[in-house]
């Protein structure tokens, strides 16, 4: 089927094989469009087609798996593409907005970013983009802008706030104003995994202080258990005081959770494999 371009704005899904209009479903952000969705694509398809279709298929998708899959996959299509398609089925849900949003950047599509983010923000809420905004622009390194969006919003507007306040304060030299909203982020927002990385970062790249990054990664893996790298920095910071055989504890617990990157997961396996054999 023949698409218009991508202009960024929701529209009527159709199936992605005949083009037949199918009605959607959205429930506190999850949705259920035709017979069923398909991720990678991304699209959905009508009962019709269904039996043609290869690959992942679900019937109901929730938009934090979306946000995975947006941020994950090399899609099927390309990436403008692929963005209005999920645009089309879950319309303006904020984090789905967000992560489109930030697959265009990193996919080389800065203005095609700003211009979804900017027709998102006239349907509201508008504090929210405003964030997501600061967000790219400090990507691109451009703080005054950002300071001014982030100025403007508050921890209301959106539950990353005090993240990108942090990483703003750390670009223009103020660390101990980026520490502590790093802590506040984590201490507001603790079940979101990405409010534990800035400090992570900061505490085992920059300070080198791994007695105290051992214990904020203790602190992560308990609330994240399944994570594979919040185990794996729980070991390195463990090695990395002299350990080894406390660290291949943790190493090896988390080679056996669910792998986030392949690679990462081979790093893991190479590093046990290595201090097994008596290597520095």
């Amino acid at each position: 089927m023949a698409r218009t371009r991508p202009d960024y704005r929701p529209r009527t899904p159709h199936c992605c094989d005949c083009g037949r209009q199918l009605e959607v479903t959205r429930d506190q952000g999850t949705i259920a469009a035709g017979a069923a969705i398909l991720p990678e694509f991304p699209g959905a398809v009508c009962e019709d087609c269904l039996v043609l279709i290869e690959g992942m298929a679900v019937t109901d998708f929730k938009a934090e798996a979306a946000v995975h899959f947006i941020h994950a996959t090399n899609f099927e299509v390309k990436t403008p593409v692929a963005v209005q398609n999920y645009l089309d089925l879950y319309g303006w849900e904020p984090v789905v907005v967000g992560a489109c949003a930030v697959r265009l950047h990193a996919d080389g599509k800065p203005s095609d970013a700003f211009t979804l983010l900017k027709n998102a923000r006239a349907e509201g809420p508008a504090g929210y983009y405003d964030v997501e905004r600061a967000a790219l622009l400090l990507i691109d390194g451009e703080t005054g802008q950002a300071h001014d969006l982030l100025t403007a919003t508050t921890t209301k507007d959106h539950p990353r706030w005090h993240h990108w306040n942090g990483v703003l304060a750390h670009s223009v030299g103020r660390t101990d104003a980026a520490v502590e909203h790093w802590r506040l982020q984590v201490a507001g927002h603790p079940d979101d995994f990405e409010s534990w990385l800035p400090l992570s970062f900061h505490l085992m790249q920059e300070l080198e202080d791994f007695p105290a990054a051992e214990q904020y990664f203790r602190g992560a893996v308990a609330r994240h258990p399944k994570h594979q790298e919040f185990r794996a920095w729980l070991g390195d910071a463990i090695l990395r005081q002299g350990r080894r055989d406390e660290a291949l504890v943790e190493l090896k617990a988390a080679l056996e959770l669910e792998a986030v990157d392949e690679k990462f997961a081979a790093g893991i396996d190479e590093l046990i494999a290595k201090l097994e054999a008596g290597e520095d």
